[in-house]
């Protein structure tokens, strides 16, 4: 008799945590439906990742530099909805001059990015956060990372998928990692590519390496 009123004492405590993980869940699919329609470039594996973080976190204040369409700052974005709390600044010029900033003419980098329509995009991503009301959790800042920077406080969580140029890499490395807090998080996106590799660099002497999403393609670290 005891033991069964101990099982339903367990059940019973554990009846939110099922409930959290079950409304998590819905986000995750929510969001993994409206991805192949989002402008922009992330995967399923890497957006659950991020929630994941965010959900065990509880961060105040995270950062993306290089938005485009806003596919990474949606599942960022909901799950701070989900928390009721934290802030995701947008950090994007949505200008073709700055994202073809140091790639010489011939590159297909400064091909594409002379050629997209950012105004576009830009309308884009403003309708994606008030068709998911996070609005409010989501400050928009349409400039360049240099600019935007010294509106930035201390940094829970960082997305780095700016200019991918090795000085535009450097320099959002440079400027943005001493604003996130020891124990503080960065996702350094497009690992694999040869023009980011010193900026990978530069976060390997003060951080560590948690885990790779997308093959390798986007990488976790942990400031010390």
């Amino acid at each position: 008799m005891k033991a069964c009123k101990f099982l339903w004492l367990a059940i019973f405590l554990l009846q939110p945590q099922f409930a959290k993980a079950n409304e998590i869940d819905v986000i995750k699919k929510t969001i993994t439906q409206q991805l192949p329609s989002v402008e922009g470039w992330c995967s399923e594996e890497k957006s659950n990742a991020m929630i994941d973080l965010i959900v065990d976190v509880e961060p105040e204040v995270c950062v993306e530099i290089g938005v485009f369409g806003g596919a990474s700052i949606l599942p960022t974005a909901m799950a701070l909805k989900y928390l009721d709390k934290g802030v995701v600044y947008a950090i994007d010029p949505w200008a073709n001059v700055e994202c073809t900033k140091n790639y010489e003419e011939g590159d297909a980098n400064h091909s594409w990015w002379s050629e997209v329509n950012l105004e576009y995009i830009y309308n884009s991503f403003i309708w994606l956060l008030k068709n998911n009301h996070i609005e409010d959790y989501c400050v928009v800042l349409q400039e360049t990372s240099a600019s935007a920077s010294p509106k930035i406080p201390e940094i829970d969580i960082l997305h780095i998928d700016g200019n991918h140029s090795e000085e535009c890499s450097v320099f959002d490395v440079t400027t943005y990692l001493p604003k996130v807090k020891s124990g503080g998080y960065i996702w350094m996106d497009d690992f694999d590519w040869r023009t980011t590799g010193r900026a990978i660099e530069l976060l390997r002497e003060e951080c560590d390496e948690i885990i790779a999403v997308d093959n390798g393609n986007c990488v976790l670290f942990q400031k010390r």
